[in-house]
């Protein structure tokens, strides 16, 4: 298996499958810890040519948005020069086709736990303008507790478009006549493929299967059921199915919806069906040998990865709820609360971050802005000016971001502050790291000069002597400020172009870029203060060391949903 990223994201692990329209990958996301599916579909240069011009990818496109429990989502569409890749969820489980290989027929309660989710999501994908048209049973797959999802919607439009794919881009034996010809078709060719997988799940043969596309399109003009076939349904099932396999389109229903109530009526119990197909897809793909082997990837993929997969968001909880607890912890200090009042602040706000995070940022920064204005009027307006912009722009959508800051000055008494950029590249992408960790540098520099503003808010005498203590003595000018300020939103841009590689070695090379460039924008500072000593390189050499640690514990974790996640 080739090691090399695909579309400098995801590593490959195991090939799951080739058919007509591609090859489909097990992969590991390296940004958001998780097992993606990728399938890559051929596309030659006149492809690409078609795909420009015709309503194809446009079609695909649209389709990849569909977001439905029986749909498999669709994460990411790109290409290159002669592929496109889907990135899809990965199902954990086994398709259709194999658990008929070896079960079929299913019996009416497996038929019904099959049968009735494949209709809501076509009936869904219908009412949103979206039209499967290469519904088999290869596309319907079943996860290990017997959850039915169809995947590959919108692949038949893009692979015919690109003129990869016979015929709209189906599969023979699930075409109705119109797509056969290539002819205009409609959401009721989808209901004549549901026909067919119908009956294929029902009585374990295909009746419209065929080697060319002139046996198929002899077979299904001729309508259902075949003459002199004795396949063993109901009649009224047969009803409902000859309705749904017409061979003429207007002769069939238009309504999915319709098709599925008057089958389904005729069929079993769908919840005692999903626990028997659970069944058989264990016996099917066993745990053990399971696609991709799940030891080995979490193994490979660093503790950072492996704790994001098993609590998705904690990171996030985790940042939010010390952050908020440490504004709380200022709010009630400054307000002069006794110890039980203070500690009850406190608990609120730090369940309040780990519960909802957004509401409990927004918690913090109102309690510590109340234990400004305890100082003075116009400290109090400038820290809920601040702070409701902060919120606004940044902590409603990721309050983990929001809320690093707010552990500046607590990190900054630790000797820590040239770590903040750091680790803010290390594990929040772009734009993000570079916002937070300029606002915690510009929170941990702006104290020296505002000694009494820290006494009054840091939680605490003793933190803040402390945070004052471990910042050189002599405060820096407005210019200086800006300038460190600014060097650490660059550092964890680098510091983040780096981890983005997904490496190790791309996230060591990034920290010693943006520790170079924060060493240089604060050296004219410490040589003014006399602190340009082996005492004044201590927190830079301790950041070194900490940022070591977290990058030897795996590349990093980049979530959309999980802003600082593994910290």
């Amino acid at each position: 298996m080739d090691d090399t990223l695909i579309l400098g994201r995801y590593r490959p692990l195991a090939v799951l499958g080739e058919g007509g329209h591609g090859t489909v990958e097990l992969a590991f996301d390296t940004r958001m810890a998780r097992r993606v599916a990728v399938k890559r579909v051929p596309v030659s240069h006149r492809g690409f040519e078609i795909l420009s011009t015709s309503t194809g990818l446009a079609e695909a496109r649209i389709a990849a948005l569909l977001n439905h429990p029986n749909i498999v989502t669709m994460y990411e569409w790109d290409t290159d020069d002669d592929e496109a890749f889907l990135i899809m969820e990965y199902v954990d489980g086994a398709s259709l086709s194999a658990l008929l290989a070896r079960f079929a027929p299913l019996d009416r309660d497996e038929a019904t736990a099959v049968l009735a989710p494949v209709a809501d999501a076509l009936t869904f994908a219908h009412a949103n303008g979206v039209m499967h048209l290469d519904l088999k049973p290869d596309n319907v797959l079943v996860t290990r507790d017997g959850l039915v999802k169809v995947t590959d919607f919108g692949v038949a439009s893009l692979t015919n478009a690109a003129g990869q794919a016979i015929s709209a881009g189906g599969t023979l034996g699930y075409m109705p006549p119109e797509q056969l010809r290539g002819g205009f078709v409609d959401p009721r060719a989808d209901i004549w493929a549901f026909g067919a997988l119908a009956v294929e799940v029902m009585t374990g043969s295909s009746p419209f299967a065929a080697d060319d596309v002139e046996e198929a399109l002899q077979l299904a003009l001729a309508g259902f059921p075949p003459r002199g076939s004795r396949l063993g349904l109901d009649a009224d099932v047969e009803t409902v199915l000859a309705d749904a396999l017409a061979a003429s389109p207007d002769e069939r229903s238009s309504s999915m919806s319709e098709v599925s109530s008057a089958l389904l009526a005729h069929l079993g119990h769908p919840t005692e069906g999903r626990v028997r197909l659970a069944g058989l897809v264990e016996d099917v793909a066993p745990i053990e040998e399971s696609a991709g082997d799940p030891v080995d990837w979490e193994e490979a993929s660093g503790l950072w990865r492996r704790v994001a997969a098993r609590a998705p968001g904690l990171g996030e909880r985790l940042v939010t709820s010390a952050g908020t607890g440490l504004l709380a912890w200022t709010g009630a200090h400054a307000l002069g609360l006794g110890g039980v009042a203070a500690l009850a602040a406190v608990v609120i706000a730090t369940a309040a971050g780990a519960a909802a995070p957004s509401l409990g940022l927004a918690v913090g920064l109102v309690l510590a802005a109340a234990g400004a204005f305890a100082y003075s009027v116009v400290v109090g307006l400038v820290v809920s000016v601040v702070a409701t912009g902060w919120w606004l722009a940044v902590g409603r959508r990721r309050p983990g971001v929001g809320a690093f800051p707010a552990l500046a000055p607590l990190i900054a008494a630790l000797g820590l502050a040239p770590a903040l950029p750091l680790l803010a590249g290390f594990f929040v992408e772009d734009v993000w790291a570079a916002a937070a960790a300029g606002a915690a540098a510009l929170l941990a520099v702006t104290l020296v000069p505002a000694r009494v503003l820290a006494s009054a808010l840091l939680p605490g005498p003793a933190l803040a002597a402390a945070t004052v203590a471990s910042l050189p003595a002599t405060p820096p000018t407005l210019g200086e400020a800006l300038l460190a300020t600014s060097a650490a939103a660059l550092a964890a841009a680098l510091a983040g172009l780096g981890a983005g590689r997904g490496t190790r070695p791309g996230a060591a090379a990034g920290a010693l870029g943006g520790l170079a460039v924060m060493a240089a924008a604060t050296g004219p500072w410490l040589a003014r203060g006399g602190d340009a000593s082996v005492a004044g390189l201590v927190p830079f050499a301790l950041a070194l060391i900490l940022v070591g640690v977290v990058i030897a514990a795996g590349p990093p974790v980049r979530d959309a949903e999980d802003d600082i996640p593994g910290v």
